[in-house]
Parts: structure tokens; sequence; C-alpha cells
């Protein structure tokens, strides 16, 4: 098991590497001048000067990376050239929110695609099966920046039912402050017991969360059915069916046990996509979470803030993995042979 650990963690390490290279030399590439960003297109020529020394931008590449990853190792990601804060301390404030929005998604998406598929299975070749396969397959299908449009559309403006943008009713905060613990209102709302802001914030998280969600459902989904139809066949669950267990527990003593290895490998694949995807769901609901920042970022050419975002999703995504890894090496000691 050791040896087995060593090597993924080899291997992570060598994806984040590969990763901190490409997108340095990317960002180097992408057209514009970070100075003029940072200064305002009126500086002058001094004044530009003068921002390109103080980043280091009138060094070389390859000192420029070499200053880049120092900072890396001592946590130091720039200074960001649009809001003029450490890039460290601007993640620190915005990932919370994000994680926590992506977080509740997944395990959303974990707590219906999982029944969803297991219906399927236990009724295929029915219309039961027909139509948790047409859910499933719309819900991988849909574009997300189109159903968190229609979400608004049906539950803000037809409907009235849901809040449209924003983390909770800041009209509260004249009758219920909010006290920052993490940053996050509906944590820090339930964590201090400010019931009407945590009442708030839960209804604002129902669209976004529920955009975030469709498309991981529709995989799980998918994953489980096809896993627990293979593994139904199986020499053991024949036997066990003979040895007079109910259904229920051929499904879920025998055979979604041995399914969780693909599960849990899908979860972290789309980990990843939910996390890019609330992106854009939180452009869309004026989410200020790390995708907000990011787009921000981005269209303000702040490369700092660009490279410290690519190198935190790429941290979470390797480190996940590396989870995953371990805990099917756990689940299923041929994983590690």
């Amino acid at each position: 098991m050791s040896r087995y650990v060593a090597s993924r963690v080899a291997q992570a390490f060598g994806v984040v590497l590969g990763v901190i290279v490409l997108t340095f030399v990317i960002a180097r590439l992408i057209p514009g001048d970070p100075a003029v960003a940072y200064a305002g297109p009126r500086a002058s020529a001094e004044e530009l000067a003068a921002v390109r020394e103080q980043f280091g931008l009138d060094q070389p590449l390859w000192q420029q990376f070499v200053t880049y990853i120092t900072g890396i190792v001592h946590g130091d990601l720039g200074i960001s050239l649009h809001t003029k804060q450490p890039v460290t301390s601007d993640l620190i404030q915005v990932l919370p929110t994000t994680l926590v929005l992506v977080g509740i998604a997944l395990v959303f998406a974990a707590l219906i695609g999982i029944p969803l598929g297991l219906a399927a299975a236990r009724s295929q070749g029915t219309l039961g099966d027909l139509a948790a396969k047409v859910i499933s397959i719309l819900m991988v299908s849909m574009p997300v920046f189109w159903l968190a449009i229609l979400l608004q559309i049906v539950f803000f403006s037809r409907l009235g039912w849901l809040p449209v943008a924003g983390q909770y009713d800041t009209a509260l905060d004249s009758t219920s402050p909010l006290y920052s613990v993490i940053g996050v209102p509906v944590v820090d709302a339930l964590l201090t017991g400010n019931w009407p802001v945590f009442a708030s914030a839960a209804t604002h998280l129902v669209l976004p969360v529920i955009a975030i969600a469709a498309y991981p459902i529709g995989a799980v989904a998918m994953v489980t059915r096809g896993a627990l139809l293979e593994n139904l066949g199986d020499e053991h669950i024949r036997m066990v069916r003979a040895l007079g267990f109910s259904e229920l527990s051929v499904f879920g003593r025998f055979a979604l046990r041995p399914a969780l290895n693909p599960i849990v490998s899908l979860i972290a694949l789309v980990f990843a996509y939910a996390l890019t995807n609330s992106f854009i769901v939180e452009s869309v609901f004026n989410w200020p979470g790390l995708g907000s920042y990011a787009v921000k970022a981005i269209q303000t050419l702040d490369i700092p803030a660009i490279l410290g975002v690519t190198l935190v999703v790429a941290l979470l995504y390797v480190l996940l993995n590396l989870i995953v890894d371990l805990v099917q090496a756990i689940i299923d000691p041929r994983v590690r042979a």
C-alpha cells in the first residue's frame, strides 16, 4: 500500500508541475500588456516602465518563471493587477464560496443520481428504465448556461418562487446582521444560528445548485445503471439469489458495493466539470466566488490572478483524484496490485 501511495503522490506532483509550466507559458502568450491593465490606458511610458519593473515583467521569461515557482513554494502568487491585493488573499476569500456551492451540488447529484441509476437497473427494459435514461441524457446534454437562464425565467420571472441572484437577501442585514465565520453566508448563518439569513441563503442556493448538479446527476445515473447491470450478471449474484435473498438486498448489498469503484471515479471527474461550470453559473447568478473572480481576471488580463486560479483548480482536481485512488485501493485491493 505504501508503494502505491508513493506512486500516486509522485504522479500527482508531476501533473501539478506540468500545469504550472503550461499555464505560465500560455499566460505569457495572451495578447495584451499586463502593465497597461494595471496602470490604465492613459499611463505614461515612465509609469508603465515602473509597473513592469515592480512586477518583474521586464525580466527574461526564464527569470520570471523562477520567481513564479519560488513564490508558489512560499505561498505567494503575486499581486492581482485588478484588485491590487495579493492573489493568495483574494483566493482565500472567494474559494470557500465556490467549494460550498460545488460541494452541495455534488452531494445533491449523488443523492439523486445513484437512486435513479439503481431504479433504472432494477426496471431494465421497462418504461421506467427508458424514462431514467432519457432524463439522464437530457441532463448530460443540456448546456449549463442555458439551464441556468431557463431556471431563472421559470422559477423567478414566471412563478416567483425563488430568488434570481445573490447569496441572500441583503435587506436582512438591518434586522438580522450576519457575522462572518468563513465568509459563506449559508454556513455563517448556520454556525451562528441566524435562521432568517440561513433560510434566505438556502433559497438562494437552490437554482445555482440545480444548474451545476444537472450534468453530474445524469452522468452518475448512467454509470450506476451500467455498473449494476454488469455486476448483476456475475456468478456470485446468481448464487445470492439462489440463497433466497430479496431483490433489495441483491441490489443494495451485493451489486451496488462492487459498482462503487466506477461511481467514485466518476465523482472525481465530474468535480472538475462542476468546478468549471460554476464559473458560468456564478456569472449568471451573481455569485461572488472563484468563477466570478476568474472571469474578471480574464477580462482585465490579470495574469497573476489567472495563474492563481488555474493553479488552485489544478491542485483541487489532483488532490481529489489522489483521494479517490486511495479510497478505491481500500475498497478493492486489486486496484493497487
